[in-house]
């Protein structure tokens, strides 16, 4: 064989340079052989279940998970068993690839499990969780507002963070808008990145945004949700038809959990939820969406999602709801002001791209230019709610305690002063 020459070589990396760039001006992210954007969803009982979905190759012709009891030994995999995937191909431009789910079920409850998944015979490391108990239990969850602007450069910073002051977190809300182009999988792929293991360790509970819905057809007016959602997540199939998997709801020890979707089916979805919170058994309501009940920002106002769902939550006392789409951080107070009653409100925001305010007088505390990140704790009566920065610093706190239908509000009356841009 002859040796390669030097003008050889560069005209071979200047083809290859090209074909890289013409991949990711199209917003497709080559797949390697190994598993990759490895993603645990909850099942409809967490208790005894979760999902998980994973990315091959278009040539991938089979694909499975192994989990066993996680014994703390090296022989881990000795009594793992064995489930087949299901595959799922997306295409992308010019691009297939193959996304993988499995259902990892016949769980026992408040047991640590591991786990892995394979492209053929290609695997992934072993990750671990834990079911979740059936009796309330203490535990945290994190909250995310719309990363979709810088997700690999900026918003990788604040999920980091998050899991640095909350690294027992059982669950990481996203309330939307986790890209800004619908099927972009360049984007997709920064915003698995930012999260790495996490992802594949912590149920990720999404909602989706405005920006995860595109043109059914150049040029019209028309939308439909990005085909990269239901490839890339497996989610409850307990909501409204039309809309599974993006209205969908799960309990986790003493707290019903619900997923709603903004973006269509918003009188269906009003009937839906009435049934779904009539003798909900649990202490604690929380549900997200993507569009606020209360907006923020300049000249924005959801009059018809407020029309339909928020007498379904004064009615079914509804303790939070947990929103995005504003890029600015707003939290009400129910004890006064325009949003009193007894559901907290929030928006906030996780991304770069930040707005102006608008009309904020709902909001107890407001906030603009920040990335946050929330944690939230569940302990009995108690619920305690933290927004951070991208640096981990205290924004706000609250705490909420029920004592059967009365519940007190606690605000930190020791925070510093809101930021706000100067006009």
């Amino acid at each position: 064989m002859k040796p390669r020459t030097i003008a050889g070589g560069i005209a071979l990396l200047a083809a290859a340079s090209l074909l890289i760039i013409a991949v990711v001006w199209a917003g497709a992210q080559a797949a390697g052989s190994q598993p990759e954007r490895i993603v645990l969803c909850p099942t409809a009982d967490p208790t005894t279940g979760a999902y998980v979905t994973w990315r091959g190759g278009a040539d991938v012709t089979d694909a499975s998970a192994q989990i066993a009891l996680d014994n703390g030994t090296p022989a881990i995999g000795n009594d793992a068993r064995t489930i087949a995937a299901t595959p799922n191909v997306l295409q992308v431009g010019t691009s297939s690839y193959k996304h993988f789910s499995a259902a990892l079920t016949g769980l026992q409850p408040d047991t640590a499990y591991a786990y892995r998944v394979a492209n053929g015979t290609k695997w992934s490391e072993w990750f671990t969780f834990r079911t979740a108990s059936t009796r309330p239990k203490p535990f945290r969850f994190l909250y995310f507002g719309d990363e979709q602007n810088s997700i690999g450069t900026l918003c990788s910073r604040v999920v980091r963070q998050a899991f640095a002051m909350a690294p027992d977190a059982r669950l990481k809300l996203h309330a939307g808008d986790q890209t800004n182009a619908a099927s972009n999988d360049t984007e997709w792929g920064e915003w698995f990145m930012t999260a790495g293991f996490l992802n594949a360790s912590t149920l990720v509970v999404p909602a989706i945004g405005n920006h995860q819905y595109e043109r059914s057809v150049p040029g019209s007016d028309t939308r439909r949700l990005t085909s990269h959602w239901q490839a890339q997540f497996e989610l409850p199939r307990n909501g409204v038809a039309g809309v599974e998997e993006s209205s969908y709801y799960f309990d986790f020890q003493g707290v019903r959990f619900v997923v709603l979707n903004s973006m269509e089916k918003i009188v269906e979805q009003t009937v839906w939820l009435d049934t779904l919170l009539t003798g909900n058994p649990n202490r604690w309501t929380v549900v997200m969406f993507h569009h606020p009940i209360f907006s923020g920002a300049r000249n924005r106002d959801n009059a018809e999602i407020r029309k339909q769902w928020k007498p379904i939550f004064d009615s079914h006392r509804v303790d939070l709801v947990l929103c995005g789409h504003d890029h600015v951080y707003g939290r009400s107070n129910p004890e006064s002001g325009p949003a009193a009653g007894h559901t907290v409100y929030v928006v906030s925001v996780t991304g770069s791209k930040q707005y102006e305010a608008g009309d904020r007088k709902w909001a107890a505390r407001f906030g603009q230019d920040l990335q946050l990140f929330q944690v939230i704790s569940v302990d009995g009566d108690r619920l305690r709610f933290e927004a951070r920065t991208a640096d981990g610093s205290l924004y706000d706190r609250f705490e909420m305690v029920k004592r059967g239908r009365t519940v007190r509000f606690s605000p930190d009356t020791k925070l510093g002063p809101e930021r706000l841009r100067s006009k």
